[in-house]
């Protein structure tokens, strides 16, 4: 189917200043290293800087294979869902999160230019279309995930995990709480597409050719399991995973009961 990290540049070294200006300069350091910590604290106590969150509570049961052929060529991220609601307890039908959970929208076209919707809120296109569908990101499958769990009464919830980091990523794997994960096909270097839309706001999107959605299944043999839904059940060297799934922002999605 088809957590930027900004390091400021250092100032180069000022020359050695006289010695009635040492403890001022000090002074001034200790001041800039206060205003630093007090601004992490703020940072995290916003959640811009959230501590790495714990898997969710409850037991999994095994990861079932549910391939996305032949009725949803580019529907990888709801049949990961799929998946992963399984695993929680909770079996789906793709088809069924599909048609009746997931929020969709399709490209409009106006004064010759082609409208389409953002990944982050809406699946773009028709996923059961080989050339017409698109993707979409961990929003809308935590839309549909929670629709369906209230619908049958579970107290399980969907959550999304943006920005995950390399220690929360092996510590779901080696707890075997499964999670549907955000990749490149065959873990290549993320790529766009030369065709573009504009969002609603206007903003030019260049769309991604090799996206891929998997559910991350655990750990065997000191790789990742893998329940891919177009190449099965594969293991993954975790370096390989681990720089395809962090180049397209760290973006997962886990089922459970709090965490």
């Amino acid at each position: 189917m088809r957590n930027m990290t900004m390091t400021a540049a250092l100032p180069a070294e000022p020359g050695r200043r006289p010695r009635r200006h040492a403890r001022r300069a000090a002074r001034r350091r200790e001041l800039l290293k206060m205003a630093a910590a007090l601004a992490g604290v703020a940072l995290w106590l916003s959640g811009a800087l959230a501590p790495t969150p714990a898997p969710p509570s409850g037991g999994y049961g095994p990861v079932t294979l549910i391939r996305q052929n032949p009725e949803l060529p580019n529907g990888c991220e709801v049949t990961s869902l799929a998946m992963l609601l399984g695993a929680a307890g909770c079996p789906a039908d793709k088809l069924t999160l599909y048609r009746d959970y997931l929020p969709k929208a399709d490209f409009s076209r106006a004064d010759g230019k082609c409208y389409a919707p953002n990944p982050e809120r809406w699946y773009v296109g028709d996923a059961a279309d080989p050339t017409g569908g698109w993707y979409c990101f961990e929003g809308p499958i935590v839309q549909a995930a929670n629709g369906w769990l209230e619908d049958r009464g579970s107290d399980l919830r969907a959550r999304a995990l943006t920005g995950l980091d390399r220690e929360g990523l092996e510590r779901y794997a080696r707890a075997g709480t499964p999670l549907a994960v955000w990749v490149t096909l065959n873990y290549a270097a993320p790529q766009r597409s030369q065709f573009f839309w504009l969002l609603e706001d206007g903003t030019v999107y260049y769309p991604y050719r090799n996206l891929h959605c998997v559910v991350l299944a655990g750990v065997e043999d000191g790789k990742y399991r893998v329940a891919d839904p177009i190449s099965g059940v594969t293991l993954v060297e975790k370096e390989l995973f681990w720089d395809s799934f962090s180049a397209m922002g760290g973006r997962a999605v886990a089922v459970g009961r709090g965490g």
